[in-house]
């Protein structure tokens, strides 16, 4: 390759170098900074947060010709709820970060890395998908993985009376601000025998769940959901069908279809407690043709409480 052809390509790799580093300065959005903290902490908290901006290669720290707002805030509940940083670009979601035993720094570097990268500004343009596109995103990037145990108790209507029966169910959900989704297993047992009426003596469920949270970024929340799923129904009672005096077990399974809404409190900590009220409707009739022992539809409520973790 002669000199000419050198001095060419370098020429070339120059010139991209610089459209390279002139296109990053572009996209790079200029972010207004607010921080309200302790006076005696706000300067050096506001100057972590500035160079924090700047690491980033879709944003940069600015004070005038503003392109997007970053909002933080330093929050102290005392003993029990430890020390919190929040954090909202324009008039998203706010999230939030503990702040450990390393300091204040790490936990801003991990809250800037998911507010700056949720940008709606730099995630999407005015052609990009509405509110259900913004939610899997949120799923993908942000989520957080829950673990429950619930306790609750389930009441139906069998033969003219009301069942009751305990039970506990397991769930495991991935959870973001505004929602959550989940899967759930529960089962309520009713172990006493009594053979001379029809009773539900078990009911299990596995069921898949999204709920919509009230105030998202509140200690405390009201929740609503719905649940779909399959679930399993064993009777006991009376089986006319084998004769005088004949006793037997039938069991049932199908889809079902559920409600659920309740209050979920202790939302900053790292364990949140729940109370909960669930409808569930089964979508087929409990019957049982060989012994004749149900035949009726059997809708259920259980009131419960749960622990997140």
């Amino acid at each position: 390759m002669g000199r000419a052809a050198l001095r060419g390509l370098a020429a070339v790799v120059a010139a991209a170098a610089v459209a390279g580093t002139s296109g990053a300065a572009r996209a790079q959005l200029r972010t207004c900074v607010n921080v309200e903290a302790p006076a005696a902490n706000a300067d050096a908290i506001t100057r972590l947060v500035r160079t924090e901006i700047d690491r980033h290669p879709t944003h940069r720290a600015a004070t005038t010709d503003c392109e997007t707002y970053l909002s933080i805030e330093v929050i102290d509940l005392g003993a029990q709820g430890g020390q919190w940083v929040t954090g909202r670009i324009g008039t998203q979601v706010p999230q939030r970060e503990r702040i450990g035993g390393d300091g204040i720094a790490p936990a801003i570097e991990r809250l800037l890395t998911v507010v700056l990268h949720n940008d709606p500004l730099v995630l999407r343009g005015p052609e990009s998908g509405g509110w259900l596109i913004r939610q899997e995103r949120e799923l993908q990037l942000r989520s957080r993985m829950r673990i429950g145990v619930e306790a609750y108790e389930i009441g139906a209507w069998v033969a003219g009376g009301l069942a009751t029966l305990p039970g506990v169910a397991i769930s495991a959900r991935r959870e973001v601000s505004t929602l959550y989704i989940g899967l759930r297993l529960g089962g309520a047992l009713d172990p006493a025998a009594r053979p001379d009426a029809l009773h539900l003596q078990a009911q299990l469920d596995a069921q898949l769940e999204a709920a919509l949270y009230a105030r998202p970024s509140a200690a405390v929340s009201l929740f609503a959901g719905v649940l779909v799923g399959a679930v399993y129904q064993r009777f006991e009672g009376p089986a006319p069908l084998d004769g005088v005096g004949a006793t037997g077990v039938a069991t049932t399974m199908g889809l079902s279809l559920a409600v659920r809404a309740g209050v979920e409190t202790l939302r900053f900590a790292d364990v949140h407690l729940l109370a909960f009220l669930e409808l569930e409707a089964p979508a087929f009739v409990s019957r049982d043709p060989d012994q004749g022992i149900v035949n009726q539809w059997v809708p259920s409520s259980a009131l419960g409480v749960g622990v997140l973790f």
